[in-house]
């Protein structure tokens, strides 16, 4: 390993390798990061819906930028948007069929490049690396990224 190469650049790298296999994965699936990023929140979410307000925080989203976003989904039969009966004011994101089936598939993805990642690492190595990068990510950008 370069000692003169700061951790940032390997992270870039990285980013950029999956990046890059995630687009095509997506293309695939006539779909974009954005969107894949919220089809997993809301799928992954402790409710049967989300209400859209969540969905705007989590990702610090103007609300026009989702409202286009979930309104592309809708198109595409991965989710469903609705008021929110509980709160007439505010909408509710809930995921159909076809989106649960998508984010399975997304899943093994992610799974793949994971297993491409750290084929090299013990679980042992594995469990650590995640520890790691969860810190550098809550300590450092969890509130700025």
């Amino acid at each position: 390993m370069n000692d003169d190469v700061g951790i940032g650049f390997y992270l870039k790298k990285i980013n950029d390798f999956v990046t890059a296999n995630g687009n095509n994965h997506l293309k695939e699936l006539d779909m974009t990061v954005s969107q894949m990023h919220i089809l997993m929140f809301v799928v992954h979410s402790e409710e049967s819906a989300v209400l859209q307000k969540d969905i705007e925080r989590f990702f610090n989203l103007k609300h026009p930028t989702l409202v286009g976003l979930l309104k592309r989904m809708e198109k595409k039969e991965l989710i469903r948007v609705e008021k929110n009966p509980e709160d007439r004011r505010g909408n509710r994101v809930a995921v159909l069929e076809k989106g649960m089936r998508t984010a399975a598939e997304l899943a093994e993805g992610r799974k793949y490049m994971d297993d491409i990642l750290t084929r090299d690492l013990s679980e042992k190595q594995k469990n650590e690396l995640r520890e790691l990068l969860h810190i550098i990510y809550t300590k450092t950008c969890a509130d700025n990224c």
